[in-house]
């Protein structure tokens, strides 16, 4: 259930926004007053916000102005200011829409389900882009291409030395031990010893080094892990 947070001081206008919403069957907070100083936690968790922009304590510029940099939830303004010159400022200001008082209860429907449909057309374009790329720091895994660049300069990596390294950025929490790295980069009827994989680590180590980069640490008796912090002290 998509969760709407509505600002305004107008009670009557709360009441609805909130009838006209729910009976969408979204789930909806209403608020007449905004406790200053702004906290922008206070904004976070919600699908979408409704902001009036005058209200009594502050305006909703202000607010928006105050809270745009930590919380990315789309931002529509709902104010009886009708001028181009309040819209522009609004939308300069972080705002992703402008409705204008007296609104039709279709239009704020139609604006508020487009902009949660364009909210979940992002989301699944992100969740198809990391699908092909895994984005870790300075380090990018082009998965399709089995190719890893840093700061965009493209890797010569070995079939396995890509492998293995993939392998362990998969599951940067997990320490492998090399028994594990073997049995799954190796295929089951190759002839090759464990120490190997100690020998591509270090290839793989030589490779990152001229970029200040060292993408695996060893943990002492147990096998290896993804380094979350990557650059080299």
């Amino acid at each position: 259930m998509y969760k709407i947070l509505v600002i305004d001081d107008d009670l009557e206008i709360l009441k609805l926004i909130r009838t006209i919403l729910e009976m969408k069957n979204f789930s909806v907070t209403t608020r007449q007053e905004v406790s200053l100083p702004i906290d922008p936690k206070a904004f976070k968790g919600f699908d979408l916000i409704l902001l009036d922009v005058m209200l009594q304590q502050t305006d909703g510029l202000a607010i928006c102005r105050a809270i745009r940099q930590e919380v990315d939830t789309p931002i529509v303004f709902v104010s009886a200011r009708d001028t181009e010159e309040d819209i522009v400022k609004g939308l300069q200001l972080g705002g992703d829409d402008y409705i204008t008082k007296p609104f039709g209860v279709k239009q704020l429907s139609a604006k508020v389900e487009a902009h949660l449909r364009r909210e979940v057309r992002t989301r699944q374009a992100q969740d198809r882009y990391e699908q092909v790329v895994r984005e870790l720091g300075a380090v990018s895994f082009f998965l399709e291409e089995k190719q890893v660049s840093i700061r965009g300069q493209v890797l010569p990596l070995t079939q396995r030395e890509y492998a293995i390294l993939e392998l362990l950025s998969r599951y940067p929490q997990k320490v492998f031990t090399r028994e594990e790295i073997y049995e799954q980069v190796y295929d089951e009827e190759a002839d090759a010893l464990f120490h190997s994989i100690s020998e591509y680590i270090y290839q793989i180590r030589t490779k990152f080094a001229p970029h200040g980069v060292n993408p695996i640490k060893t943990i002492r008796g147990i096998g290896y892990q993804y380094a979350d912090d990557t650059l080299l002290h």
